[in-house]
């Protein structure tokens, strides 16, 4: 109860909201005052009602009054500060401890002398280490050859975690173990009264020749800046090989490097500066002698003077039984209409999860039964692949090639697998034929056959376009790409999910061939003969397909590159000569 003295009120104004109750007494007291000089004494009972509530209004009204209370209290906010731990103190405490973890990615990482891997162990054990953090700030620094700061510091659990998911030894392009420049890194941004854990396999070969010596002026450095040095090691003793990306194991000399883990020396690194050195074992004894005997009881620098505090919120306590109080003085009364709005709200549900799947399927039913306008509008509401590949097979039918080519564009956008990509890419070769664009058609039918080099739909056509191109005179004309770039994929599309039950068949039209109106290409003299369309002399030029495919290669999120030049701004450049291990 004592904690109560330090509660505080985020917005103690609206706590004046708990008057209403007392101003609508106050009204009806002085209305019923004031009825009460409309007669006579003699005259009162024949000219006014009588008054007075009953008892069970009475106390309804209590709750009422008692019930807006305590919502004008949560709406007031009230709140405790949650207690700042200077040097450790009870869970539920906060300790705003600065740590930088120094995770080591270098290639001795992935030896598997500790299953999975090392790399993967450690990635574990620090999911342990997150899940323990009361309030420490966390920054993330990863190295092999040179240093990177991965994540700034932050006491979100939820992003610091996702920022652990995306460490792989990738993220390091220059080979080695560069474990001075790491703690030089770790040393400039904890800054005074914070600490750093080493979290990596404490390789011996790491402190051999100048890239020991480097590592011990480092190791003193922190000493200094009265920075402590926690070690996490994972490896064993007797040590693994080191596997490389290209495969095989490193050597050296001819030999093969075993990695072993060198915790005497990385020990007497650590208590240099003040800190202890744990292997990683199975279970929680590693990091409840690291971090509940060491780092929580570590003093923490005193926040500034404008520093955001800490709070715990209270208001649920108010409101909950607020809500519940108001709901027993209306359930009884309310129960038919509540019941109906909950019947409502669950036949509503299912119907709106379902209605992109009701509108693809009408869409279908116009499209078989030739309502090829009503059929495109559908499946341009339904959106996603199949709604695009369907709405371009409608406009195709409707002889409007130039929203084909828009909505089977819009499906090669939307492809996720090869199957739909190469479906899309057809249909869009198709397109492209119908409107001219014969370079453009034939690229899309090689992409095609690149995927299928069966699909004898594709090298017809194929064959087609080429000859057409054979045959044309004067430069070839490109005023649009293998997509038709407009800045059209977007039109149409309100949904980029879809219904997988529903077969990319039912577009694909096997009965007819291929989806070049028969009679249009023999008016264009599209139809050839056998030997016409072997006797093929042209090469289609590949840059524009490759410009497309490599737009939709930009697509799709590269977090690993894009992670790598974030950390070259605090990466620290080496002119030592490090084994690329």
């Amino acid at each position: 109860m004592s904690e109560l003295f330090g509660l505080e009120w985020r917005e103690p104004l609206w706590g004046l909201l708990a008057l209403q109750p007392l101003l609508l007494w106050g009204l009806g007291y002085w209305r019923r005052h004031k009825l009460a000089g409309y007669a006579d004494a003699a005259l009162a009972p024949w000219a006014l009602l009588a008054g007075g509530a009953r008892p069970m209004e009475r106390w309804r009204l209590l709750g009422h009054a008692l019930a807006w209370a305590l919502l004008a209290a949560a709406a007031a906010g009230p709140r405790l500060p949650l207690e700042e731990s200077a040097g450790g103190g009870q869970p539920g405490q906060r300790h705003p401890l600065r740590v930088d973890i120094v995770l080591d990615v270098s290639a001795s990482m992935q030896a598997t002398d500790i299953a999975p891997s090392r790399l993967a162990r450690a990635k574990l054990e620090l999911r342990d280490l997150i899940a323990r953090l009361r309030g420490e700030r966390v920054g993330l620094i990863v190295y092999a050859g040179e240093p990177g700061l991965l994540s700034p510091a932050t006491d979100d659990a939820a992003l610091l975690q996702r920022m652990l998911d995306q460490v792989e030894p990738a993220l390091i392009a220059t080979p080695g173990t560069n474990l001075a420049a790491a703690l030089q890194l770790a040393q400039r941004d904890v800054g005074q009264g914070g600490a750093v854990l080493l979290v990596g396999d404490a390789e011996a070969d790491s402190l051999a020749g100048a890239a020991g010596e480097a590592v011990r002026v480092a190791v003193q450095d922190l000493k200094a800046a009265g920075i402590p040095l926690y070690v996490l090691g994972v490896g064993t003793a007797s040590g693994a090989p080191i596997p490389l990306p290209e495969g095989g194991h490193a050597e050296q000399d001819g030999a093969q490097v075993l990695s072993r883990m060198a915790a005497t020396s990385y020990g007497e690194l650590a208590q240099r500066t003040g800190g202890v050195f744990v292997p990683a074992v199975d279970g929680d004894a590693d990091w409840a002698s690291l971090y509940d005997n060491h780092l929580a009881r570590l003093p923490a620098a005193p926040p500034p003077a404008d520093a955001v505090r800490a709070w715990r919120e209270l208001y649920a306590w108010c409101l909950a039984p607020a809500l519940v109080l108001l709901l027993w003085l209306h359930l009884p009364r309310a129960l038919p209409q509540a019941a109906a709005l909950l019947v409502a709200g669950l036949i509503a549900l299912p119907a709106h999860d379902a209605q992109a799947d009701d509108t693809l399927q009408a869409a279908w039913r116009d499209y078989r039964a030739g309502r090829h306008a009503e059929a495109q509008t559908r499946f341009e509401r339904a959106g996603g692949y199949l709604g695009q590949l369907g709405a371009g097979a409608a406009a195709w039918r409707l002889k409007d090639y130039a929203a084909a080519q828009r909505h089977f564009g819009a499906a090669l956008l939307l492809a996720r697998t090869a199957a739909e990509r190469s479906d899309a890419l057809y249909n869009l070769g198709n397109a492209h034929y119908a409107l001219g664009n014969w370079l453009a058609a034939a690229e899309a039918y090689q992409a095609v056959l690149r995927e299928r080099p069966q699909d004898r739909r594709a090298q017809a056509n194929l064959e087609r376009a080429i000859y057409r191109l054979k045959q044309r005179r004067g430069p070839v004309l490109g005023s649009t790409d293998l997509r038709g770039r407009m800045g059209f994929f977007a039109e149409g599309i309100t949904s980029t999910e879809w219904d997988r039950e529903i077969a990319v068949k039912e577009f694909e039209r096997k009965e007819t061939g291929t989806l070049i109106d028969k009679d249009k290409a023999a008016g264009q003299g599209a139809r050839l003969d056998g030997a016409a369309s072997r006797a093929v002399g042209v090469e289609a030029d590949g840059r524009r397909l490759q410009s497309g495919l490599k737009k939709l290669e930009l697509l799709h999120d590269k977090p690993t590159a894009m992670y790598q030049g974030l950390m070259k701004q605090d990466a620290s450049s080496s002119s030592m000569e490090l084994p690329p291990w």
